[in-house]
């Protein structure tokens, strides 16, 4: 059977880890990726396959109220809050989550899409909504009392510049509120190419008839790819991301994390916060799920 990715097959394979550390690493490389990652999640024209992936995986929202990731908006709910800042906003899923919980104070979001924030704008313009990233955050120190961000940290060139500045952000004894994937404790980075092609699953390579991409995958992903995650910090720097996400070199292929830059890990964010005095609290634990799905809470 011909697979519908068989041009894949004709470009030269990479497997190379292209990793580097986004805080001592080549500022010119870093600066290139920042740029080319900016225009993929800022212009309609590099975000409108990855916008259209995250509307399809979203509940619709008459569901929104129900679904398994209530516990991020009560947690903050739980906080008492008079102002929050999203940073990430998107198409305002969980503002309209942080509502139907009773939230009814004060709310900014912030998005690189300047459409996006066009249209939040006329569906919900009871709240703030401002085009702006995390690495300049438009607002004065202390000016919130929680700032949340889900599934952005990773898909950040500079994840250091932006912690500092969401914590910039929030008053003393405020919040700062993450949830990313844990690359490192799954052992898994889906932006990183594994085998001979970029198709995401092995499965998948079979089924085209590519046994040894195939086996080759298998290798790189449960071997390979684990060693070097588990090492990544260590051998690279700190926060370290890789150079080459497999969605500015194949936009055909789309999926969860294949633009993910940030090889996240629970662990690093922790002891960077309490190096620098911040107590951290992981609300649900780190078991299960929410060993792999990272929910943590910086108390600044």
């Amino acid at each position: 059977m011909k697979s519908k990715h068989t041009s894949f097959y004709t470009q030269p394979a990479d497997r190379q880890f292209r990793w580097l550390s986004s805080t001592t690493g080549d500022p010119t490389v870093l600066a290139a990726l920042n740029e080319r990652m900016a225009w993929f999640y800022g212009q309609l024209d590099g975000r409108s396959s990855y916008q259209a992936m995250l509307e399809g995986i979203e509940p619709p929202p008459e569901s929104e109220a129900s679904q398994d990731g209530q516990w991020l908006p009560d947690y903050i709910c739980g906080l008492q809050p008079q102002s929050i800042l999203e940073v990430g906003c998107s198409s305002g899923r969980l503002y309209r989550q942080l509502r139907r919980q009773g939230y009814a104070q004060a709310y900014t979001g912030i998005e690189v899409a300047d459409y996006l924030i066009q249209h939040n704008q006329q569906r919900h313009p009871e709240a703030i909504w401002q085009c702006a990233g995390a690495y300049e955050i438009p607002f004065e120190d202390g000016q919130f009392d929680v700032c949340f961000s889900t599934y952005v940290l990773e898909h950040l060139v500079y994840p250091e510049r932006a912690l500092e500045e969401m914590l910039r952000v929030i008053r003393p004894g405020g919040h700062l509120v993450l949830v990313f994937p844990d690359f490192v404790v799954s052992g898994r980075l889906a932006s990183q190419q594994m085998g001979w092609s970029p198709l995401p699953r092995a499965s998948e390579k079979l089924k085209s008839g590519r046994l040894g991409d195939a086996l080759l995958s298998l290798f790189d992903s449960r071997v390979r790819m684990r060693r070097a995650l588990k090492s990544a910090r260590h051998q690279v720097g700190p926060f370290p991301i890789n150079g080459a996400p497999i969605c500015l070199s194949y936009p055909e292929v789309m999926g969860a994390d294949v633009d993910a830059v940030y090889i996240a890990s629970k662990q690093e964010v922790a002891d960077w916060a309490r190096a620098r005095g911040y107590s951290v609290d992981y609300p649900c634990g780190q078991e299960g799920h929410f060993s792999l799905h990272t929910f943590i809470s910086i108390q600044k």
